[in-house]
């Protein structure tokens, strides 16, 4: 019984250590923009995937709307407060399709960029 529980024990220590509170947003482009359209559409989309898929977009742009003016000067954004979550929505899509060649990089990089293009800060 003590080999096995020394066992474990070794077994334990040796995986790597991750920080559970280091969580780093790596998914891309391509894999986003689907729900994004979604979001930009006046009326809202009607299946449970696609309203899964705008809320993930939403929610992401959210985040990145609020942390639009701590951004470096190059990639900073001020959206002003009378512009829909929609509006948001179809800049960013628009903006991103312009360049598909991009679609495999992380989107809360290029959304970044994409909200500087459309609303930078003065």
């Amino acid at each position: 019984m003590m080999k096995r529980l020394f066992f474990f024990a070794l077994l334990f220590l040796s995986l790597p250590k991750q920080d559970v509170f280091a969580f780093e947003d790596r998914r891309t482009v391509e894999l986003m923009l689907v729900g994004c359209r979604f979001q930009a559409q006046r009326p809202a989309p009607v299946r449970d995937a696609e309203w899964s898929q705008s809320f993930e977009c939403r929610d992401a742009l959210r985040t990145i709307v609020a942390d639009g003016r701590r951004q470096p000067k190059f990639l900073s954004s001020c959206v002003p407060d009378s512009v829909t979550e929609h509006e948001i929505a179809r800049a960013v899509v628009q903006i991103l399709e312009r360049n598909p060649e991009r679609f495999k990089e992380r989107f809360d990089i290029r959304a970044t960029t994409a909200l500087h293009e459309a609303w930078p800060c003065p």
